[in-house]
């Protein structure tokens, strides 16, 4: 696959990611979570992510996922990046009102 194929597929990747995160509030809530843990400093990223294993509640697939997310930081980029579109769909929105009310 090609570099441009690769970035064309993670970009619509984050889309995916990005409208679920905008249509439900629990997945809303998981990565701003997940997002403030990945600020913390190495260490307690890396307790948090033991107390996760030790819960028990997710399978080992989901306890990797995770680890990524939050030990690479991906997870405060994407909450980042949710929080930049949902801004844009507000401030459309407003916009559209203004133009109802003036029309």
């Amino acid at each position: 696959m090609e570099p441009t194929e690769n970035a064309t597929i993670r970009n619509e990747q984050l889309a995916v990611i990005v409208d679920r995160c905008l249509e439900s509030e629990a997945a809303y809530k998981l990565f701003d979570m997940l997002g403030t843990i990945a600020q913390l400093d190495i260490e307690a990223r890396m307790e948090y992510m033991e107390l996760v294993k030790q819960a028990g509640v997710y399978s080992e697939e989901e306890v990797q996922a995770i680890g990524r997310l939050i030990i690479s930081g991906t997870a405060h980029y994407f909450k980042e990046v949710i929080d930049r579109v949902r801004e844009e769909q507000v401030m459309q929105e407003i916009d559209e009102l203004i133009k109802r009310m003036g029309a």
